[in-house]
């Protein structure tokens, strides 16, 4: 992992926790602690933080904002996000074994299911597992690889796939439509959820209702390699009833409150 990055993972760490310890930024960027008290040092001498014995702690100065943070400013669909992540929430339980792609729905279905307990998550993106920093409860097993933007992919994140088995793959994709299936919008997002798809016993297809119907570049294959599509309210019915008659569950918050 490149130091700009390093230090914009710790900046964001901070600004939501204000203080942060050396061995837990060693462990979470798989750096070696003096790696962390070289960046720590560099952010004190920037005036963002102030440095402890075994760690740092967010110094108050109001220029300073975080740079990313889950709620994207002008995301048109948080409320939609939300929704997917409660119903994602309900259909796993504690001790499970599950793998998160990359994707924003799914970095809110990481902050619910912090408050599981006994987890194993497997992920290639970086926030997905920044979500569970305060979780011990949780096991995360952060994929290696080529970092792109916020998450790993390459043949190292591939072919490591190999050495899993989860009981519950959550794939976030593009787009959804009857004629080419599943979508996304790269062909390293593509190829890692095909090799993901055959680790998992059920895979959990996440995608807000305005993406079906939709398309994107680059084709994962047909819906029914979903076992559920999990998604918002809004669906049209008429796409519901499409994919039920390929003995696929679909799932929406209403699903949930009615069960």
């Amino acid at each position: 992992m490149f130091a700009l990055e390093r230090i914009r993972i710790i900046k964001n760490y901070l600004l939501k926790e204000n203080k942060v310890s050396v061995a837990k930024l060693s462990e979470l960027l798989n750096v070696t602690e003096v790696t962390i008290r070289r960046d720590l040092e560099k952010l004190e001498k920037e005036g963002f933080l102030e440095r402890t014995h075994g760690g740092a702690v967010l110094k108050e100065i109001k220029e300073y904002k975080e740079e990313e943070t889950i709620e994207e400013p002008g995301d048109a669909f948080r409320t939609q996000r939300e929704e997917i992540a409660e119903t994602a929430f309900h259909l796993v339980s504690d001790n499970d074994m599950i793998m998160l792609t990359e994707g924003l729905t799914n970095v809110y279905i990481a902050r619910k299911l912090a408050q599981k307990n006994n987890l194993t998550v497997l992920t290639n993106d970086l926030r997905v597992a920044l979500e569970f920093v305060n979780s011990p409860a949780n096991n995360v097993i952060l994929l290696g690889g080529d970092l792109k933007e916020y998450a790993v992919y390459g043949r190292l994140t591939e072919n490591s796939m190999q050495y899993f088995s989860v009981n519950h793959l959550f794939i976030e994709v593009d787009a959804i439509n009857r004629q080419s299936g599943m979508m996304v919008s790269s062909i390293s997002k593509a190829s890692l959820i095909q090799k993901a798809i055959n680790a998992a016993e059920t895979v959990s297809v996440v995608c807000l209702a305005n993406l079906f119907g939709e398309k994107s570049l680059y084709r994962i294959g047909s819906v029914d390699m979903a076992d559920k599509i999990i998604t918002d309210s809004s669906l049209d019915d008429s796409f519901k009833d499409y994919l039920f008659s390929l003995n696929i569950q679909v799932y929406t918050s209403v699903d949930i409150y009615e069960d």
